[in-house]
């Protein structure tokens, strides 16, 4: 009896490493978000190039878009990005840990940004 075609698919998911291509800055990074017309700071953590972990005040919705100015240190620039909420995390009082949501980058304003943040990325 032959094995079903099904049955020999290797269906291993990938390593996070072997998924993530760029580099990554899991510090706490200081930021501004705009969010409903709203200006509000922001910290910024587990940052790449094409997203990051938000922790804020005010929790956007799922799929909601938002704008952030990002400072980065050791730099002395910055980037502005736009992007959209791929996933929200609820605080707890009882675990002591902030609200925050992940946010999908889809816009960087200019290419100075990108090119500060791929700098800033790779030190």
């Amino acid at each position: 009896m032959n094995p079903s075609p099904i049955a020999r698919l290797n269906l291993k998911r990938k390593s996070i490493k072997e998924r993530r291509q760029t580099g990554r800055d899991r510090r706490i990074l200081d930021g501004t978000m705009k969010y409903q017309g709203q200006y509000m700071h922001v910290e910024v953590a587990n940052l790449s190039e094409s997203g990051a972990y938000v922790i804020a005040a005010a929790m956007p919705e799922l799929a909601d878009c938002v704008t952030l100015s990002i400072g980065l240190p050791g730099i002395g620039g910055s980037v502005m990005v736009s992007g959209r909420v791929r996933r929200v995390a609820l605080s707890s009082r009882a675990l002591h840990r902030p609200g925050g949501f992940g946010i999908q980058f889809t816009r960087y304003y200019t290419s100075v940004g990108r090119n500060t943040l791929k700098d800033h990325l790779a030190a």
